[in-house]
């Protein structure tokens, strides 16, 4: 392992770069599997994100209209009152499965050395406890969007929601502002723009050749999956 303190910090977003899943359903989805006990949650859970579906496209012209991020908070919220440990447990679960089967090679590629050198930090607005048991079967280091709870019960609401705000908690989490040092930084997510744009080395995640447009001025290396 290399112990260079002066290496290139590489910075990695998860959903659709590290791997193709979106995280924060994926976790869900499995999660409210385990529960039988309120079994209306995983097909409330498909009504509310299935493409086409007419909640969701309900719930898109709120956002529009508003602003404001309602379906993620939606989904959140059927989470209240289950355990913190049990979302854990099923986390664990779930990250060893992304591991095994959705890995998105070309990233991979870019991004083995520096999780063999332990100098990469997951940074994700996914929900913690997925992302935290990533970084752990990888042994490295994250941020994340927290969920709140109270003696151990989540309340289905967040405590920090980190979309458009990785930043900051990366500047908080290695203890200076990350714009002082050089950073590698890989993404798919336009929210990242900023990041990308500090970094030595941006690389964008292109899931469709029309999504380059989205990009337009940045300095990237483009990785196309299609």
């Amino acid at each position: 392992m290399t112990n260079n303190s002066n290496a290139t910090l590489f910075i990695t977003d998860v959903c659709g770069t590290l791997v193709y899943d979106d995280t924060t359903l994926g976790l869900l989805r499995v999660h409210f599997s385990q529960q039988p006990e309120r079994q209306w949650r995983l097909p409330m859970l498909r009504a509310l994100t299935a493409h086409f579906s007419p909640f969701r496209l309900g719930i898109a012209v709120i956002e529009r209209l508003t602003g404001k991020h309602v379906l993620k908070h939606l989904i959140v919220r059927m989470l209240k009152d289950d355990t913190v440990s049990s979302l854990e447990l099923n986390a664990e679960v779930y990250a060893q499965w992304l591991l095994d089967n959705r890995k998105v090679p070309a990233v991979w590629n870019v991004i083995t050395p520096a999780i063999k050198d332990k100098h990469i930090i997951l940074a994700s607005a996914s929900l913690q406890p997925i992302v935290s048991a990533l970084a752990k079967q990888l042994g490295v280091r994250f941020v994340a969007s927290e969920l709140e709870s109270n003696d151990g019960v989540l309340t289905g609401r967040y405590k920090s929601d980190l979309t458009g705000l990785k930043i900051q908690a990366l500047s908080d989490l290695i203890g200076n502002d990350l714009s002082s040092r050089f950073y590698d930084a890989i993404s798919d997510n336009i929210t990242d723009q900023e990041l990308l744009s500090g970094a030595k080395r941006a690389y964008v995640v292109l899931h469709k050749a029309s999504h380059k447009e989205r990009w337009a001025g940045l300095t990237a290396t483009y990785i196309r999956l299609s």
